[in-house]
């Protein structure tokens, strides 16, 4: 299982890859600091781009083929055409943007349909990252984790009840009982020591291995829930800064692995850049938001 270079577009911050159209064959990810969203097909190697002028911290498809976007005075909804509306302010929900420079930073879509997203600090002061909940059925937007610190990496056991989430701060993988009445910490499962990088985003495959990106530890990690988080797989990069991942393709057993170059000039030449490989088992889809 080897990493080979998927897009050789290089990202200042790439982050939240998922994939979307027939057959899961195309895959889209952002620059967040780039303030930008890219695609690329995995079969046809099309690409495309589109500037978001703010910093985007994610870019959830929508079911009628648009994004929802992370961006700093969002989220937005974008239409296949390009044209935006305002979904809500991250200013008008969050008191904490009085006083401190916040943005989005990761999302993704719950099992049940609702829109999960946090908030990091550009500074990343301790408390000041939020994670919340928006329902596009009831349109209320609920805080699950206040007083965080870099709110990032989630997703969901196969049955829906188990919540896995990252505060990178924390150096571990914390899991949550999770209904629609909110949270319920069961702890953490996977701890990182610092030295190895700091746990970033994530994705889980179809058998319940939770897939770690390291930020300063050029790896992607495989834990198995179903054998007591064991870790089963150390899949080394060429790159310092890896962000995250996510399963693509047909089969699904294409990984799709995000980097970041930080701003830094004094990298290895493919740091930013977007990797992929066969991983040995296949994953879930990304699910789209219904708004």
């Amino acid at each position: 299982m080897k990493p080979e270079i998927f897009d050789e577009r290089i990202c200042i911050l790439g982050e939240g890859p998922v994939s979307f159209g027939p057959n899961n064959n195309a895959v889209s990810w952002v620059d967040i600091l780039g303030s930008r969203v890219l695609t690329r097909g995995i079969d046809t190697g099309e690409t495309n781009e589109f500037d978001t002028k703010e910093n985007v911290g994610f870019a959830i498809r929508r079911t009628n083929g648009g994004f929802v976007l992370g961006t700093n005075s969002g989220p937005v909804l974008r239409d296949p055409s390009g044209e935006t509306s305002s979904l809500f302010s991250l200013q008008e929900v969050d008191p904490l943007t009085i006083e401190h420079s916040i943005r989005w930073n990761d999302a993704k879509v719950s099992p049940n349909g609702d829109l999960i997203l946090g908030t990091m600090g550009y500074e990343m002061l301790t408390g000041t990252s939020t994670l919340f909940r928006y329902s596009p059925r009831s349109k209320e937007l609920r805080v699950l984790l206040p007083q965080l610190t870099i709110s990032n990496g989630m997703d969901w056991s196969k049955d829906g009840s188990t919540f896995f989430f990252i505060d990178s701060r924390t150096q571990s993988v914390n899991a949550y009982d999770y209904s629609n009445d909110g949270l319920v910490s069961r702890g953490p499962v996977i701890s990182i020591p610092s030295e190895d990088g700091a746990p970033d985003g994530m994705c889980i495959d179809s058998e319940g291995g939770i897939w770690v990106a390291l930020w300063g530890g050029s790896q992607i990690r495989r834990y198995d829930s179903a054998d007591h988080f064991k870790l089963t797989e150390k899949i080394d990069l060429p790159v310092p800064f890896v962000t995250s991942c996510a399963f693509a393709g047909a089969d699904l057993k294409t990984l799709v692995i995000t980097t970041a170059t930080d701003g830094l000039s004094d990298l290895p030449p493919q740091s930013g850049m977007t990797f992929a490989m066969k991983a040995g088992v296949s994953g879930n889809p990304s699910r789209v938001l219904d708004v």
